[in-house]
Parts: structure tokens; C-alpha cells; sequence
């Protein structure tokens, strides 16, 4: 069964990565999306919509990897250019949601993380 993690926040989400990393865990798959409102739902409406597929497509996954949701933030927070999100190099930031496999080029951002068939490829093992 995947290993799910939920952070908020880039403190929290470096800080699990680094530990992740310690432990030469296998395969790390990393969810950014927009911070949860009142009602639970992200104010990122492609999050939104995106969450239920990945979730679904999770039993694609090795089971020894790692499945990681970061919520970013607030709104404001997401759209400040200097958000470390946007500055991190490791992460490449432009859009919400974004879908990666950690320290790999493969990713989906915005509304292709809402097609099962590209989610369900990235999260499989096949490469």
C-alpha cells in the first residue's frame, strides 16, 4: 500500500522530503495544490477536480512508494512571485495543481492532472 503523507506549507513539505530522502525511500510521488478553505475544498477549483482522480489512480503505484500532498497555501501566498514554492529548484513551480515524480523530469500540471490515463502512467511504475 502507497505511504501517504499530507503536509501544509513548504517548511513542513522540505522537511519530509529531506527525511524521505535520509531513508532512501524508493519513489516519491509529490501532489502541490492549493491550501484547503473552510469548507475543505481547495480555492484552486483544477485541484478540486484533480484531487479524486489521483486518489483513485494512488492503486497504480508501487506499494513501497511514497505519495506526498502539499498544500501550498492561501491564494495570495500561491500568486506572490517569491513564493519558495515558485523559488525552489527542486520543484519548478508554475501551476496548481502540479503532479511529479521526485527527482525525476516526469510531471502534469493544471488540468492534465484531471486525465486518469496520464496520472495512472506517472504513478505506475512503468517509466
Amino acid at each position: 500500500m502507497v505511504v501517504k503523507h499530507h503536509v501544509k506549507g513548504y517548511e513542513e513539505f522540505t522537511k519530509l522530503v529531506e527525511d524521505l530522502e535520509a531513508q532512501n525511500e524508493s519513489v516519491i510521488h509529490v501532489l502541490f495544490s492549493g491550501g484547503k478553505e473552510e469548507g475543505g475544498k481547495s480555492w484552486c477549483p483544477y485541484c478540486v477536480t484533480a484531487e479524486p482522480v489521483i486518489e483513485e489512480a494512488l492503486s497504480t503505484a508501487p506499494e513501497t512508494s511514497h505519495f506526498i500532498h502539499v498544500e501550498v497555501g492561501e491564494r495570495v501566498y500561491w500568486k506572490d512571485l517569491n513564493c519558495p514554492f515558485r523559488k525552489d529548484p527542486r520543484t519548478h513551480l508554475v501551476f496548481l495543481p502540479t503532479l511529479l515524480r521526485w527527482k525525476s523530469p516526469q510531471r502534469l500540471d493544471g488540468s492534465r492532472c484531471s486525465n486518469k490515463d496520464l496520472v495512472e502512467m506517472l504513478l505506475s511504475d512503468e517509466d
